[in-house]
């Protein structure tokens, strides 16, 4: 996997629109929500957070936003109980997002523009079950039982010394090394691995299992996962 997480394409399942929000202002919500609400939901913000989704495995949600240059990219925030997953994609093609498994989600868009901000944006979004699709994710790293390459990952890494240049991963997935740098990779990335697993898997020191892993130690297990 590269980068940040992307779902594939799905069909756009007709549906009425919700009421239009205005320009400025963050959509929010506090209820109850299911994969139905979003098919034809229509809602012009700067940003649309929805609380409490609950999402079955397999379930896909699509989001695009009006207007969209070339360089602006959508961002999308996604927790579940301790999990916390970070996603993007270019804002001309929109974002999917995949449930990895059923449960209930806290889900927020947001844009990031390569220019100056439009006044005015409007969001639009798709919902399908995904099919048949089944997808289990046990140790909820984000990573699918049948593609992670390390069972009962957790988050965050237990590091013992924080030390600059070792990286190790935080509750969020996200590597940093023991000043805060961020690595460019995930969990996600690392094939559900985190870095006291990757260290265990090749044989590394206790020293670099405590501490962290080198940053081409996670690139090239990321590329290889």
């Amino acid at each position: 996997m590269i980068g940040l997480a992307l779902a594939a394409t799905t069909a756009v399942a007709p549906a009425s629109a919700a009421k239009p929000q205005p320009s400025g202002q963050t959509a929010t919500a506090t209820s109850t929500y299911t994969c139905a609400h979003f098919n034809g939901l229509t809602v012009t913000a700067d940003t649309v957070n929805r609380s409490s989704v609950s999402l079955k495995a397999g379930e896909v949600i699509g989001a695009t936003v009006s207007p969209a240059r070339i360089g602006d990219e959508i961002f999308l925030s996604v927790s579940s109980g301790l999990n916390f997953m970070f996603y993007s994609a270019p804002a001309t093609s929109g974002l999917k997002y995949t449930a990895p498994y059923g449960s209930t989600f806290n889900l927020g868009w947001s844009l990031k523009t390569s220019g100056t901000r439009p006044s005015s944006l409007t969001w639009t979004f798709t919902c399908s079950t995904g099919g048949t699709t089944t997808t289990t994710d046990t140790d909820r790293d984000g990573v699918a039982n049948s593609a992670d390459s390390c069972a009962g990952t957790i988050l965050p890494d237990s590091v013992s010394r924080k030390v600059a240049g070792k990286y190790y991963a935080l509750s969020t997935g996200r590597f940093v090394d023991g000043t805060g740098k961020a690595s460019g990779h995930t969990v996600i990335d690392a094939g559900g691995c985190s870095a006291s697993q990757i260290a265990s898997a090749l044989g590394l020191s206790k020293r670099e299992s405590q501490s962290g892993i080198s940053l081409t130690v996670l690139t090239n297990w990321a590329a290889s996962h």
